[in-house]
């Protein structure tokens, strides 16, 4: 884009919290003048700066039921309309819990942390675990479980995932979005049932039956 300069006369209007502005008409006077002067803006550029609509692996603030209204207002005041434009402003440094403060005149106050986990929720119920096989394999004094599915691991976490077999803790060899690895000390298993869980994330929790 080339060098533009464009110069404006209009009446700002505040309407429901937002600012709209009108063009003075012809024989009007009490507007003010507005200069936008644009320099060369590369494509490169646009591309860096731009909000991109929100895709299949992304999430809209609309689908994160349990966010506070005025909140997810004031994100949309600052150009936030899904969970990736909120990382995005997250990667520059941008303090959060100042930008909802001031947005909702002091009424509110949230920082990322807390956004990241409204996010986190409404993704887990977007794409809960689906497992489809399950195998088991000896390995010396222990048994090596082999889980394949989807949604398993949505988010690296040095907590999660953890599993547990009678209550007691396994080690997780192997953790990502379709595939888990547990090893299983066979002192653990007992004859019949025994009780597996895996928390994949605080939102999602998967129990299981074993027989042995």
């Amino acid at each position: 884009m080339k060098d533009v300069g464009l110069d404006l006369n209009i009446f700002p209007v505040l309407e429901d919290g937002k600012v709209k502005f009108q063009m003075v008409k012809p024989g009007e006077s009490g507007g003010s003048r507005i200069s936008f002067q644009l320099g060369s803006i590369t494509d490169r550029q646009i591309r860096e700066n731009a909000n991109e609509p929100p895709d299949r692996n992304d999430l809209s603030l609309d689908a994160i039921d349990d966010m506070d209204e005025e909140v997810r207002d004031s994100l949309r005041k600052v150009g936030v309309n899904s969970a990736r434009d909120l990382e995005k402003l997250d990667s520059r440094n941008v303090n959060f819990k100042k930008v909802v403060q001031e947005k909702t005149g002091g009424e509110k106050s949230l920082d990322y942390s807390d956004l990241a986990n409204l996010i986190n929720k409404a993704r887990r119920r977007k794409l809960s675990p689906q497992l489809s096989t399950l195998s088991a394999h000896e390995q010396g004094e222990a048994v090596e479980l082999t889980l394949h599915g989807e949604n398993f691991v949505l988010q690296k976490s040095s907590h999660y995932p953890a599993a547990i077999v009678n209550n007691r803790q396994a080690e997780i060899l192997h953790a990502d979005a379709e595939k888990l690895q547990l090893r299983v000390p066979r002192e653990f298993l007992k004859t019949g049932d025994n009780a597996l869980a895996i928390a994949l994330d605080p939102y999602a929790v998967m129990q299981l039956n074993l027989q042995s």
